[in-house]
């Protein structure tokens, strides 16, 4: 990922200590945007990091001069928009950064004697929102996804970020994302939006943000091979501009032996999914096996709900659970494919209940024999099955770092995992050998501050460092940003970084 583009006027002002840097804020009201005047911002912290989850959240505080109170306005409530500008000198020499929202709290106003008169905001970005499955559509159904695309802007309806953002409340043309056209076959979305976009972008280690420009971003993925991914630095910093500088190591994220565990869906041919078979079952002169049908008692006629859950084979020939299946035999299927004894037709059944909508991998049945004497040699369901293969699990290993420090192990779930090819290979396997890399690779990181404005810096960006003349630039990865203004102080930007 590469940092933001500056206006050539902006970009100039960045390494010149004589430009102090102020902030902008703009209220985002129903007539039109509200500059604040620039003298009531007293503070403004903004952070920007990356999740455990994945994703990359945005958050932040400001302290205003003077009461800014849902008395004084009512749009001065919580979610109102707000937009948050870093300038030098001139109003055009100004760089639009955050699109933030006011949280729960509201307008926080405080008042000590007369004059100190002060207003609290903490702000949050639109993954707050995302992140709340109250606010979100039939929040409380889980989704069955079947053979969508990691990605597609071209196809959202086929596209799962699309359909899970859908789930949101945004549209399509809310989105940017990369192309990642690996299939999956079969997912089940049952969590919050975002924690299912940010789980979906640990797969396939993408960045996902609710963004300053389009609302949502689903881009930077390597394994993404139309869309340019790139870890080029894009700014450096040495002894002179870093203010201070902490190290820290790694050793928790330090592994040697990967193991990725995941349910393995895997689409089948059409084949027979369920055949009956319930006790007790006969045997004709020529030793063929078939079912009496001489009262009522059997379940499939007696029981409304008699369920006809779904198998198929795999390709080895073994038996699996059914999650999903289509192109079903229809009720009239059902009943012209029966067989039966001789002397009895198939038209001796009637279905009093035939569905197959309901429930993806079982059907719902009944029968009526119609007071007929009836042998049953078959009667089948046919069809287009998605089957799981539980705990399949993919295991890479460094031997000789196993030898040298022992054998450590991280073990990596998804459901999101694709087996579609990446480079000759599976995509599930070489994600675990790239994690392994990862693991092995990992070379701690530090803390820095500098007087510098990074103001185009983004979570995931890389950058060259150098804490002192000795030694030699390192190239970084940035973890988190924080933007500190103070009316009265130095402009501060610190950064968390993760050497590469």
């Amino acid at each position: 990922m590469r940092f933001y583009e500056l206006p050539p006027e902006v970009e100039n002002k960045i390494r010149n200590t004589d430009a102090r840097p102020f902030v902008r804020v703009v209220l985002e009201l129903a007539g039109g945007d509200v500059y604040l005047p620039d003298s009531d911002i007293l503070e403004c912290v903004i952070t920007s990091y990356t999740t455990e989850a994945g994703g990359i959240e945005n958050c932040g505080e400001l302290l205003l001069k003077g009461i800014y109170d849902i008395e004084q306005n009512a749009e001065y409530a919580p979610g109102l928009g707000i937009q948050i500008w870093y300038c030098f000198g001139e109003r055009e020499n100004t760089f639009f950064r955050f699109h933030l929202f006011v949280d729960d709290n509201g307008f926080q106003s405080q008042e000590t004697g007369f004059l100190d008169k002060t207003t609290k905001v903490r702000l949050v970005d639109l993954s707050s929102k995302l992140d709340d499955t109250k606010l979100q559509r039939n929040w409380t159904d889980a989704q069955t996804v079947v053979h969508s695309v990691v990605c597609d802007r071209t196809n959202p309806e086929n596209s799962l970020v699309h359909i899970i953002a859908k789930r949101g409340g945004l549209n399509s043309n809310e989105i940017n994302c990369g192309s990642l056209p690996f299939d999956i076959p079969y997912v089940v979305v049952v969590g919050s939006a975002w924690k299912e976009l940010c789980a979906l972008a640990k797969t396939y280690d993408a960045v996902v943000e609710c963004g300053k420009d389009l609302t949502l971003s689903f881009i930077e993925s390597p394994y993404d091979r139309e869309n340019e991914y790139s870890e080029e630095s894009c700014f450096t910093l040495d002894e002179t501009q870093i203010t201070h500088y902490r190290f820290f190591n790694s050793n928790d994220k330090y592994a040697n032996n990967v193991r990725l565990k995941y349910t393995r869906y895997v689409q089948t041919k059409r084949q027979e999914l369920w055949s009956y078979s319930d006790a007790p079952m006969w045997y004709d002169e020529d030793m063929q096996p078939y079912y009496p049908f001489t009262d009522d008692s059997r379940k499939i006629i007696s029981d409304n709900d008699y369920q006809a859950i779904y198998t198929a084979k795999n390709d080895e020939g073994k038996t699996r659970n059914v999650v999903y299946a289509d192109q079903l035999t229809t009720e009239e299927e059902f009943i012209d494919e029966m067989v039966v004894s001789t002397g009895s037709t198939t038209e001796d059944f009637s279905v009093v209940q035939f569905d197959t909508s309901t429930y993806k991998d079982r059907a719902i049945i009944q029968l009526s024999r119609n007071g007929n004497q009836i042998g049953l040699y078959k009667a089948a369901i046919y069809g287009r099955a998605i089957i799981s293969e539980t705990n399949y699990s993919i295991y890479v290993k460094d031997d000789n770092e196993i030898a040298a420090k022992g054998q450590i192990v991280r073990n990596v779930t998804s459901k999101f995992l694709s087996d579609d090819l990446f480079d000759g290979e599976p995509f599930s396997q070489r994600r675990a050998n790239d994690l392994l890399q990862d693991c092995i690779n990992c070379k701690g990181g530090y803390y820095l501050t500098t007087f510098i404005p990074l103001i185009h810096a983004r979570v995931g960006a890389f950058m060259d460092i150098r804490l002192n003349a000795q030694s030699s630039f390192k190239k970084v990865r940035i973890d988190e940003l924080t933007f500190r203004y103070k009316k009265e102080e130095a402009f501060s930007s610190e950064i968390w970084v993760t050497r590469v």
